[in-house]
């Protein structure tokens, strides 16, 4: 590069260093951020014929894509809205929404003095608030306690309070499927320690059937006397279920009504799950402090 000073070179790669530096200071880029809803209707009824003076129950089939369990209600909507006003009445859950497909029931009812009509029926998912932290129990039972499972056997429980219900999710690890498989719930209503007279116990069944009766235990198990079918198939008070690696999974949802929370001379209500009766396993707890705070 004859004739070109020395100083003009110089000046040159001083703007080529100074201009790539600069370049990569300065260089951004854009970009979208999507924090979609998790919470979708994966499958639903395509047609429900009803008549007059009928309840019918359905599966709505939610997807949740997070990884969080959700309480989640469900608005259901006619088209008409006089029709339903004067005629149909739909179920009123909350639901506790696991990862995954989750198959939630519900119900419509049609008054006996119903017309005719041709509807059409719109589903809306909502996220529920717990009003009080959830509270979670693990259980485990080894080889030489149980004989459901060849080596150690969990039940986890995990209880949620909303603003009018009890939400239960109860997780067993056995991996063999029985429809008849149970949880049992009761409520120790006499504060006697669960015997003869409590009637606030419920069985819910693999197969999605709900009974209620009353408890006894005799020997080591728990047996179910005077069982009564308490209401139409499927059951209203939950829905089961089953992973051929993880067990089952009971979803239950007591309304407000039937949780007799209470004390009576200083004692306090006592809770008994089983399940498996009478060859499975049983716990017994007291409700925490927490939960009687809030049925007050």
């Amino acid at each position: 590069m004859k004739g070109v000073p020395v100083w003009v070179i110089a000046a040159l790669l001083i703007c080529l260093v100074l201009g790539s530096v600069v370049a990569y200071f300065f260089a951004t880029v854009q970009f979208s951020v999507n924090v979609a809803e998790p919470l979708s209707v994966a499958a639903s009824p395509n047609f429900l014929e009803l008549y007059p003076n009928m309840t019918e129950g359905f599966n709505v089939t939610v997807s949740n894509s997070a990884t969080v369990n959700y309480l989640v209600s469900i608005a259901f909507s006619l088209n008409d809205t006089a029709y339903q006003q004067s005629y149909v009445t739909f179920s009123n859950e909350t639901y506790t929404v696991l990862p995954g497909l989750n198959n939630l029931t519900a119900y419509i009812t049609v008054a006996s003095d119903a017309p005719p009509a041709q509807l059409e029926v719109t589903a809306t998912l909502s996220r529920v608030a717990a009003k009080q932290p959830t509270f979670d129990y693990v259980f485990t039972w080894g080889p030489n306690t149980q004989s459901l499972v060849n080596g150690t056997l969990t039940m986890r429980l995990n209880f949620t309070l909303t603003n009018d219900s009890l939400l239960i999710t109860a997780q067993i690890n056995e991996t063999t499927f029985h429809p008849l498989r149970a949880l049992g719930i009761l409520f120790d209503e006499e504060f006697d320690g669960f015997h003869m007279g409590d009637h606030g116990g419920y069985l819910l069944t693999a197969d999605n059937r709900s009974y209620s009766g009353y408890e006894t235990q005799l020997g080591e198990g728990w047996f179910i006397l005077n069982m009564i079918l308490r209401l139409p198939l499927p059951s209203s008070y939950h829905y089961c279920t089953f992973d051929n690696e993880t067990g089952y999974t009971f979803h239950v949802h007591f309304p407000r009504s039937v949780v007799p929370v209470k004390t009576q001379n200083g004692q306090v209500l006592r809770v008994h799950v089983d399940f498996a009766a009478p060859i499975g396993v049983e716990v017994e707890f007291p409700f925490e402090d927490a939960w009687r705070e809030w049925w007050r």
